[in-house]
């Protein structure tokens, strides 16, 4: 299905650092742009666990020109969609306002106001969403997997912070990161829409040449390794199901087995379109649970992901159910899957891989992935070849390699 879709993407970098990226889709009457800038989990300290995502969630609430209400205002005017996030943020509109719309992006991501009174209001409506996962036993143990996992590396925190630590920040914390943090270099502004792409970058250009150029100076982050052995954590809620997440450290984005891992993830517990041994076993046969998952691909970045298998079970089901992922995971690592199985995961990602770059928004995405992994321009073509490649004997030795089911953390929560 990718024979047919030949992507004109152009590129500048500017002076400050910023790599400017542009995605011609023809036909279009809308566009789309996204900032996403070099800013990692390490940036903030333990303290200020949240941090991070306060100043994403605050973005949008203020410029120095404008307060909340009158941006809201200008990105209605011109029938945009205007969102911040914690490396930077996205504007969505029709074709014709793309210059007006990206000045606003701009506005937003690098001149944002941090007003006492709309952050404490978003810092209010965070912590009353960490307020009610601290009541949902599967957020719970996603929590507490996730710290188990990655132990004191940053990745560890909690995204959205705790309560002690997201009430103790003050607007000035979120200015000083901004200063600090929000900078040209190592980051990306893309931009999809109908115009030529000379065309397209010669705005963004003239939109973000005003952005900071020094290096942001980051932490250095430590090493997570797997645990020296299997460990099993139980957190009791008066829960009719209990929830449960096993698995260990897993790989970066750029791990030269990432895409026999896909496959493999696809085979054992993950990938809609047909059947995972872990789903079929687990669900379909055996009737333990309503949701089963396995994976070490979704999750892996600049940093590393996890291995995470997860399911929703009964109680009394929950020991089985581990033991059905261990069992799997086993013999996934000693067994080559059958030539079928592969087959079916080979159609399915080489058959769905084009069908998420029909929104300009996603072909801004891949324009920035493409470019921060270092996976070339050309990957959309080269891709289903890489998949296509795969033997059943490279998927079982790469599970051999990255699944460790002796060295798995467990965490559960809900009914004992």
């Amino acid at each position: 299905m990718t024979q047919g879709v030949r992507l004109e993407i152009g590129e500048r970098t500017l002076a400050n650092g910023l790599t400017l990226l542009a995605v011609r889709n023809p036909g279009v009457a809308t566009f789309a742009a996204a900032v996403s800038l070099d800013i990692r989990a390490g940036d903030e300290s333990a303290r200020d666990c949240g941090l991070i995502n306060l100043v994403g969630d605050c973005l949008d609430e203020g410029t120095a020109d404008r307060d909340a209400l009158e941006l809201a205002a200008a990105v209605e005017e011109i029938g945009a969609t205007l969102d911040g996030n914690a490396r930077g943020g996205t504007i969505l509109g029709p074709a014709e306002v793309e210059k007006p719309a990206c000045k606003l992006l701009y506005e937003m991501v690098f001149e944002p106001a941090f007003a006492g009174r709309e952050v404490r209001r978003v810092q209010g409506e965070i912590v009353t969403e960490i307020v009610a996962e601290e009541d949902d036993p599967r957020s719970v143990a996603a929590r507490r997997f996730r710290a188990e996992v990655y132990g004191d590396h940053p990745l560890g925190r909690p995204t959205q912070g705790t309560k002690k630590s997201l009430l103790r920040l003050q607007p000035k914390d979120l200015r000083r990161f901004h200063r600090d943090y929000f900078r040209g270099p190592g980051g990306y502004v893309a931009v999809a829409g109908p115009d030529e792409p000379e065309r397209m970058l010669d705005r963004l250009a003239k939109a973000f040449a005003g952005c900071r150029g020094k290096a942001p100076e980051h932490p250095t982050m430590a090493v997570v390794g797997l645990p020296e052995k299997s460990r099993d954590v139980h957190l009791p809620m008066a829960r009719e199901q209990v929830h449960v997440f096993l698995g260990h450290v897993g790989i970066r984005r750029m791990h030269p087995d990432f895409y026999v891992l896909s496959v493999m993830d696809h085979i054992l517990g993950s990938g809609p379109g047909f059947t995972s041994r872990c789903s079929r076993r687990l669900r379909d046969e055996q009737g333990l649970c309503y949701a089963v998952s396995a994976g070490v691909t979704p999750s892996a970045g600049e940093e590393p992901g996890m291995f995470t298998a997860y399911i929703g079970t009964s109680p009394e089901h929950r020991q089985k159910a581990m033991d059905g992922f261990l069992d799997e995971i086993r013999r996934i690592r000693t067994e080559p899957p059958a030539a079928h199985e592969l087959r079916d995961v080979q159609d399915y990602l080489t058959g769905s891989f084009v069908l998420g770059l029909e929104r300009n928004v996603n072909l801004a995405g891949y324009a920035i992935r493409a470019r921060r992994f270092g996976l070339g321009f050309d990957f959309l073509h080269r891709y289903p070849e890489l998949i296509r490649a795969i033997t059943v004997e490279q998927v079982r030795d790469a599970a051999e390699r990255h699944l460790h089911p002796d060295r798995l953390i467990s965490v559960s929560a809900g009914a004992s």
